[in-house]
C-alpha cells in the first residue's frame, strides 16, 4: 500500500494558516488604499479651500457695489467664524479696513507680545554682548577683516555656476 491512499485529500481550507496570512495581507492592501485615497482627498479639499480664499481675498480687495454688499456680510459675519483668539488678531485689521469689529477690546495680539519680548530678549543680550566687545575690541576686528576676505573669495569663485567650467553641471 502507498502513502497516498491513506492520506485524506487536500482542500483549499485545510491551510487555515495560509488563508488568513492572505487575508491579512489583503486587509493591509486595503487599508493602505484607503489611506491614499484619503490623503488625495484631503489634498484637494485643501486646494478648493486655498482657491475660494483667494477668491475670497479679491472680492475683497475690489471696488464695486456687489463686492460692497460681500465685504459687509464677511466684515459682519467672519468675526463671529473665528474661535481662537490668535486667528482673530490675525484678521484684526482686514476686518477694521472693511468696518467691522473684531470685538478684541483692546486685547495684545499674542504674536506682538512675543516679538516684543524676543527683542527685549535680543536688547539685554546685545547690552552684555557690548560690555564684552570694549574688552576684545582688537581681536574681533583682525577676525572679522579675515572673515571677510574669505567670504569675497567665495563670492568670486562661479566655477560651479556655468556649464562650462563644470563637467557635471545638468541642466
Amino acid at each position: 500500500m502507498s502513502a497516498n491512499t491513506n492520506k485524506a485529500p487536500t482542500s483549499i481550507f485545510d491551510d487555515q494558516g495560509a488563508n488568513d496570512l492572505k487575508e491579512r495581507q489583503r486587509l493591509e492592501e486595503l487599508q493602505r488604499q484607503a489611506k491614499v485615497q484619503k490623503v488625495k482627498l484631503d489634498k484637494r479639499l485643501n486646494k478648493q479651500k486655498i482657491l475660494m480664499g483667494a477668491f475670497l481675498g479679491q472680492v475683497l480687495a475690489s471696488k464695486g457695489d456687489d463686492e460692497k454688499m460681500i465685504q459687509d456680510y464677511f466684515a459682519m459675519n467672519f468675526p463671529d467664524f473665528l474661535t481662537r483668539a490668535s486667528d482673530k488678531h490675525l484678521f484684526k485689521s482686514m476686518i477694521e479696513s472693511l468696518g467691522g469689529d473684531m470685538g478684541l477690546e483692546e486685547e495684545v495680539d499674542p504674536f506682538v507680545a512675543k516679538v516684543k519680548e524676543n527683542n527685549q530678549e535680543a536688547a539685554d543680550q546685545n547690552i552684555g554682548v557690548e560690555a564684552s566687545e570694549t574688552r576684545s575690541d582688537q581681536q574681533t576686528h583682525s577676525d572679522s577683516t579675515t572673515h571677510y576676505g574669505e567670504q569675497d573669495s567665495l563670492l568670486e569663485d562661479n566655477s560651479y555656476s556655468t556649464h562650462e567650467n563644470n563637467q557635471d553641471y545638468r541642466g
